[in-house]
């Protein structure tokens, strides 16, 4: 009832969209603090709504052929292993039949934090999604809050003005969105 009531009115409590931040590993030195990606721990409630959304928003994604066929991350059995299992078999068809290849390899630093709120709610629309979804994602990505923890220490609260939260189920969902999509 909680989550139907929710997304009828387009409201989370503000509790729910509160984040502790906290740095995970990734690898090197850990006295590096470049060595650390900054994790979201949002509330499970919020997470169990996510899941309800991601589940409605990925079908109608993959339905209306949204999503690139070539998308790996973020997908349901595809990965960046899939995804360079597939570049290996096209490298070396290339390659046999003599053709010549250029590779490029991008890494967008801080991709998920240079989401803008904005721009993102405008390519929903303009995918057709319903109104009252629209409103839904908006409202769970606006006035966020979150607060770095380390340890036993939290900073002080404050406001998220961009990106998706790491960290959370629906983020990365929102992250893939490509422009091909918006030419078909």
């Amino acid at each position: 009832m909680i989550f139907n009531m929710s997304l009828q009115l387009g409201e989370l409590p503000p509790v729910w969209k509160t984040a502790a931040v906290i740095p995970v590993f990734k690898k090197g030195s850990p006295s590096n603090h470049a060595n650390y990606k900054p994790t979201s721990l949002t509330c499970i409630a919020c997470k169990l709504l996510e899941s309800a959304i991601k589940e409605h928003l990925m079908r109608y994604l993959l339905e209306k052929k949204i999503i690139n066929p070539h998308q790996h991350g973020f997908l349901s059995r595809k990965s960046t292993t899939t995804q360079l299992l597939e570049c290996n078999l096209d490298w070396n068809v290339a390659l046999n039949s003599r053709k010549h290849l250029d590779i490029i390899y991008l890494d967008y630093a801080k991709a998920f934090d240079s989401v803008v709120h904005v721009k993102l709610l405008a390519k929903l629309s303009c995918y057709g999604l319903c109104d009252q979804l629209i409103i839904s994602i908006k409202n769970f990505l606006i006035g966020r809050t979150q607060y770095v923890k380390i340890d036993e220490f939290c900073s002080s609260l404050g406001t998220v003005i961009s990106g998706v939260p790491q960290g959370s189920v629906l983020g990365p969902v929102l992250f893939i969105f490509t422009p091909r999509a918006l030419r078909s």
